[in-house]
């Protein structure tokens, strides 16, 4: 009968960033106003300032006192190297803003005649993968095989893409172990929902008896935990002589 021992643990990430960013434009337009006015945009984003060009004016964009994101840009902007002071050339400017919250703005020349703007940063949130057991074994007689699960679970706010394979001593080097299997091998875990479980399969089939370890590797969108490796232990014994000639050995 074969025997199964997996060893409990989780892993989790505590932090996350968004993995991808947009791009947006607003224009200082020469009615002295930016375009658009206002906008909507998530976390990581960035936004890129430019004066008009079919009609640049005296222009700058400069963030509001105390803004949770601050800035002041024109050629560049201040903080970067460049220079935030107005100017009627064709300008162009970008900011990331790494941080949920508004933020207002305006023009140093032409704040008094309504040339201001409001940017909302939205936090939308990021996976988090929760790899349980942390580590996982087996035992079985020569010829044998088990199969243990493993579970892949977001903690998280958004959805989680995840894979996973194999490797003989270390997940940055992954590659086939002809003794272990996995399946699935990749899917999504939406937020809030049920982990994946995975079949980790441990096969004896052409093994001598021994111990036997290698990994497996868990890859996600998860920025701070991309890779998990979980340290799997097989131990194969020899069969035991009563079963296999069906009697005890002769004294």
């Amino acid at each position: 009968m074969n025997r199964t021992t997996a060893f409990a643990g989780t892993l989790l990430a505590l932090f996350a960033v968004t993995a991808s960013a947009t791009d947006y434009t607003v224009i200082a337009r020469p009615n002295r106003t930016f375009d658009p006015p206002t906008l909507s945009i998530n976390v990581g984003d960035r936004v890129i300032f430019k004066n008009d060009p079919d009609g640049p004016g005296f222009h700058n964009a400069e963030s509001d006192t105390g803004a949770i994101t601050e800035f002041r840009c024109a050629n560049g902007c201040d903080a970067d190297g460049g220079n935030g002071d107005p100017d009627n050339n064709l300008w162009s400017a970008t900011v990331t803003f790494p941080t949920a919250g508004t933020i207002g703005y305006h023009c140093e020349v032409h704040e008094g005649s309504g040339m201001v703007g409001t940017i909302t940063v939205n936090d939308v949130g990021a996976p988090v993968v929760e790899v349980d057991p942390g580590t996982l074994a087996a035992t079985v007689e020569m010829g044998g095989a088990s199969v243990v699960p493993l579970s892949i679970g977001n903690g998280g706010d958004a959805d989680l893409e995840w894979s996973v394979d194999t490797a003989p001593t270390d997940c940055a080097t992954p590659d086939t172990v002809p003794w272990l299997s996995l399946a699935p091998t990749e899917g999504t875990v939406i937020a809030g929902g049920e982990p994946a479980a995975v079949d980790v399969t441990m096969d004896a089939a052409a093994l001598d008896p021994g111990v036997y370890d290698a990994n497996v590797c868990v890859h996600s969108n998860d920025a701070a935990n991309a890779l998990v490796g979980v340290p799997v232990e097989f131990t194969v014994t020899a069969p035991d002589e009563i079963f296999t000639n069906g009697f005890d050995p002769a004294p």
